[in-house]
């Protein structure tokens, strides 16, 4: 990936899971788009500082985007996460919808799981997937790989998680051992990784998928705060050399820059968790429920400007 697309794709996610937001983590995109003229230094280009004047400005809903986000650590079912972030500039939020890996989606390839039609297929095939599993578009993705998850995990600093029970594992590949103790305890970016990727919780894949969603909103309300916005030059050029894979553009960020920075001044805790509703079936498939797909709707705001639902046909 070249120089470039790495620090369009950095700005990004920074200036959406950042200062909006993955828990991105991932993650957090998480997160809208990057705004660099060619061969301009990213730390001159934007200043967040100058925010933009509320009175004068509201954001529109052409201004509202849907991120994948896609953690990938290792190549196991259990390593990955799917993010589906909405930006909400008119309502100021950031909708984080962590899917379960094993959920039963479509492809042009056939039926299989979210994880499998990924490793088989590709962040394109996994966006498609998700698109037809969900019925809403994706606007762009971003994937991160533990480099690239640790240095903006790392950027957010950490968070209080109450752990439900002992988390105790040692990874049969890499020999690495997870031993977090249960109870409320503060977490940092490794802690969140072995947390989010551990492989035996009592309730498999929709329990992970929901402790991703409840560590990253918290981690994204608790990190965010006015002073936090002022210093993201700092923060682009910690996290220039990220492996970050995206198809985000210059051109995008640009679209989006002035919604951000209204969002950054008028809500300091813009992250919402809305946890996945479904039942696992016999094969291990995570089927969504059908009144759970109809309420996103609403959780996305997915309305044009005369309030008609807008939904993929």
């Amino acid at each position: 990936m070249s120089r470039k697309s790495v620090k369009v794709a950095v700005t990004y996610i920074v200036t959406i899971l950042i200062t909006l937001v993955v828990a991105g983590g991932v993650v957090w995109y998480m997160l809208t788009h990057m705004l660099f003229q060619e061969k301009e230094d990213p730390t001159s280009s934007i200043h967040l500082e100058e925010m933009v004047d509320s009175e004068n400005y509201e954001p529109a809903l052409e201004d509202n985007r849907t991120l994948l986000l896609i953690i990938d650590t290792e190549k196991r079912q259990t390593a990955s996460c799917f993010v589906v972030t909405r930006f909400l500039a008119t309502e100021q939020q950031l909708v984080l919808l962590p899917l379960p890996s094993n959920t039963f989606c479509e492809s042009d390839s056939g039926s299989d799981t979210l994880y499998n039609i990924y490793r088989n297929g590709g962040t394109t095939a996994a966006v498609k997937a998700v698109e037809s599993c969900i019925d809403v578009k994706i606007d762009k993705y971003m994937k991160f790989n533990e480099e690239s998850f640790y240095v903006i995990a790392d950027l957010f600093g950490g968070v209080d998680y109450d752990v439900p029970y002992n988390l105790v594992y040692t990874n049969p590949d890499t020999g690495e051992e997870t031993i977090i103790r249960e109870g409320k305890t503060y977490i940092n970016s490794s802690d969140i990784r072995k947390i989010i990727t551990y492989p035996n919780f009592n309730s498999g894949e929709e329990y992970r998928a929901k402790a991703a969603g409840v560590i990253f909103s918290s981690l994204i309300n608790s990190a965010l705060d006015a002073s936090y916005a002022t210093h993201l030059d700092e923060y682009f050029s910690t996290v220039i050399n990220s492996d970050v894979e995206t198809d985000i553009t210059a051109y995008d960020y640009e679209e989006s820059a002035e919604a951000v920075k209204y969002v950054i001044q008028n809500n300091q805790k813009p992250a919402v968790f809305v946890p996945a509703s479904g039942t696992t079936d016999e094969s291990g498939a995570y089927h969504l429920d059908e009144n759970f797909l109809k309420s996103i709707t609403e959780w996305f705001k997915l309305y044009d400007k005369d309030g008609n639902p807008t939904r993929l046909e």
